[in-house]
């Protein structure tokens, strides 16, 4: 498939087609659940990146923690979401989207169509996923990473950018890392035959059971031969993690219907420079419009103020 033939509307379509979708209803992860708490740099963060976010001042978080389709079990879902907004008192909010896999299976959205195209006709055709590999041997790794366990708790495990980040210290200097969030509290995966016995959204009980519950922001620095900007690739250990800041997450709301945007970054951080940043931020506009087609929230504020009542 020619990645530069299909623009993002025309993706959201043929994505929206292989995974049909109820009205109303993100494409991807529809199953989450959304916190909201605080965030506070580390004092060697303002020294990569001058932007608000790396103040050390309290900052304002809203998290929504990701799995499977609705209808399906949480126990089937091989990578959990976490996505964060960032909503500095003084500054633009800034967007953190990371998963449980260290690295993607693909570099561009077409390709994103292509390996989804293979996992939903795989239940009738075995061989699809064979062929996708085969094709795209850039994916290799993202497999061999998976894990043949589920998931035990949404926040007791570690979550990862997929993208270079440029962090801009206050001399200009452009540091790229990959950032991650690990917790406080690591809770080991379940074997799936003893998760598949338990709720289907046992995740977000978990979830609500362990708040509150802290996690820490790290930035992932490359090594030399690292290739920096692909989303595929698994850099080099022992990895050089240097810590940014505490997250700590105070009580469940609403599930939030936010637009996350990979590339949404207040100043003092620059966009990563990979294809698929790209596409993704392009689709999930473009799904997001599809998804409120005609509403006024198409068009409402990026700012997020914590909301006055909690579920």
């Amino acid at each position: 498939m020619n990645e530069h033939t299909l623009t993002p509307d025309e993706l959201t379509d043929q994505i929206s087609t292989v995974l049909p979708t109820p009205p109303g209803q993100r494409m991807l992860h529809q199953r989450g659940v959304t916190v909201i708490g605080q965030f506070r740099a580390e004092p060697r963060a303002r020294q990569l990146s001058w932007g608000a976010l790396f103040s050390g001042e309290q900052v304002a978080v809203i998290a929504r923690f990701s799995g499977t389709r609705a209808g399906t079990h949480d126990a089937d879902s091989g990578d959990q979401g976490l996505a964060v907004r960032f909503v500095p008192a003084t500054a633009d909010p800034t967007d953190l989207i990371a998963f449980t896999l260290p690295v993607f299976f693909v570099r561009s959205g077409a390709d994103m169509l292509e390996f989804l195209t293979a996992v939903s006709a795989a239940p009738q055709c075995p061989a699809a996923m064979d062929e996708f590999r085969q094709a795209h041997p850039e994916s290799s790794a993202a497999f061999e990473l998976g894990s043949d366990r589920a998931p035990r708790s949404y926040v007791g495990q570690r979550y990862h950018s997929v993208h270079a980040f440029g962090l801009v210290s206050p001399t200009g200097t452009t540091t790229w890392a990959r950032l991650e969030w690990h917790p406080d509290n690591t809770v080991e995966p379940l074997p799936v035959e003893t998760a598949t016995t338990l709720a289907p959204d046992y995740l977000r009980h978990d979830l609500i059971d362990r708040l509150p519950a802290r996690m820490t922001l790290y930035a992932r620095l490359p090594r030399a031969d690292d290739p920096v900007h692909d989303p595929t690739a698994v850099w080099a250990e022992p990895a050089q993690l240097i810590p940014l800041g505490q997250m700590a997450l105070e009580a469940r709301t609403a599930d939030s219907d936010l637009d996350f945007d990979p590339l949404r970054l207040a100043p003092g951080m620059s966009a990563p420079r990979d294809r698929l940043a790209a596409d993704r931020s392009a689709i999930y506009r473009a799904a997001r419009i599809r998804r409120h087609a005609g509403s006024e929230s198409d068009c409402g504020t990026n700012r997020f103020k914590h909301p006055a009542h909690f579920e």
